[in-house]
């Protein structure tokens, strides 16, 4: 080759080169400055700046296109319509994206057609099994919590295969693998999943099934969208759990399984438990439990002291102490009340015989006063008016009475 390229004087290129000239060709062209393109939303982005990034798809191929934010903002309701499996018609010219060396669609204007062939394929496929039951909640088999064997259904040494095993290595080794290979993208491939699932119900004694495939495109999943498979997990003895895709990925077997993952690592996690969190668990159970016995036990012990506290308050010996205490008490305490009574009641009485001292009118006449009455009315004289001249007057003083005569005025 080198000798080739030296005998034509030609000089080789670097890939920028070969690309930025390809870019240039394909821009001069006329008829892909101006182009429209059908086809079928098969992948759908949209970035934080606003542009809006999708691929287009039909039955043999696909194209990306871009719909940068100034189209985007001019035609916002035919934008927020976009989504997976919608067909669409883009208008705008074809150009090649250095970075990568790819084709691709300037999208200038964007009309919505409706649902695509494969999306209409899609639902009324989804429509007519539901209706039938096969996606119906209650018949669902429940997922073993501890299941000694699992069959692995999926593509053999792929990335999803690889994942699988090692979550199952590291949450629960004790479990026995199962390997069923067999094609997961291109014609087939849904009748190879479908015998591997029959085979291992007829076969084999696995407590679960892991049909599982790493992400792509939706027509990299279309074998997972297949009636007879989906019929082949409902007819199924043994639980199925899917992990086709990425989160968003959604396909008939998913709806169909007993149980549907995320990932295929996740499916994994789902079909067994973790021994991590199984010790952890165990260990809070054993602390928990150890915990209520030894509150049980302190309980009874609290009891057994009430209790006999209890006997000890009830024996007639210590009752007869109790009761001859409480009498001495009693007999100490009415002593005391007694005798507090006894200063009360003299306290009073001394209080009132002062009061009667103080009152007496006897203790007055001793102090040297006198209580003139008169004689003829036999009351008591207090003022000069009513001492009448000639009258006479008894003098009452403490010790004895005698008689004064009241004079005339001067």
């Amino acid at each position: 080759m080198a000798k080739a390229v030296a005998s034509a004087g030609q000089k080789p290129l670097q890939v920028s080169q070969l690309t930025r000239y390809l870019k240039y060709l394909v821009e001069q062209d006329e008829f892909l400055s101006a182009v429209s393109v059908e086809g079928e939303v098969c992948e759908l982005s949209r970035s934080p700046a606003g542009h809006v990034y999708l691929t287009l798809k039909d039955a043999g191929s696909q194209i990306a296109c871009v719909l940068f934010r100034r189209e985007a903002a001019q035609q916002q309701e035919q934008v927020e319509q976009m989504r997976k499996g919608i067909a669409v018609v883009v208008h705008g010219f074809l150009t090649v994206y250095e970075p990568r060396g790819s084709y691709q669609i300037y999208v200038e204007r964007v009309v919505i057609q409706g649902d695509g062939a494969f999306h209409r394929k899609f639902e009324l496929l989804r429509a007519r099994l539901e209706k039938e039951g096969l996606f119906a909640e209650e018949r669902k088999r429940p997922i073993p919590r501890f299941p000694r064997s699992l069959a692995l259904v999926t593509s053999p040494g792929s990335q999803a295969y690889h994942d699988v095993l090692h979550r199952l290595r590291t949450h629960y080794p004790f479990v026995r693998v199962i390997e069923a290979g067999v094609s997961v993208q291109g014609d087939g491939a849904a009748d190879e999943v479908a015998m591997a699932i029959d085979i291992v119900n007829r076969l084999t004694e696995a407590d679960v099934i892991l049909v599982v495939r790493g992400g792509g495109a939706p027509e990299d999943l279309a074998a997972f969208n297949e009636e007879r498979l989906a019929r082949s997990i409902f007819a199924s003895r043994i639980p199925v759990v899917t992990g086709i895709g990425h989160e968003t990925d959604f396909t008939i077997a998913d709806f169909v399984a007993d149980q549907r993952a995320a990932t295929p690592s996740l499916a994994a996690a789902t079909a067994v438990p973790d021994v991590g969190a199984l010790v952890q668990t165990a260990g809070h159970l054993h602390a928990e439990m150890t915990g209520i016995v030894n509150r049980r036990l302190h309980h009874e012990r609290t009891r057994w002291l009430a209790g006999n506290r209890a006997l000890l308050r009830a024996s007639p010996r210590n009752r007869l102490k109790s009761q001859r205490q409480c009498a001495d008490e009693l007999r100490q305490a009415s002593r005391k009340a007694i005798g507090v009574q006894l200063r009360t009641k003299r306290a009073k009485v001394e209080s009132l015989r002062r009061q009667l001292d103080a009152l007496d009118p006897l203790a007055i006449l001793a102090r040297g006063y006198a209580v003139l009455t008169d004689t003829e009315t036999g009351r008591s004289v207090g003022t000069v008016a009513a001492a009448v001249p000639g009258r006479h007057l008894r003098a009452h003083v403490s010790d004895g009475n005698f008689y004064v005569e009241v004079s005339p005025k001067e």
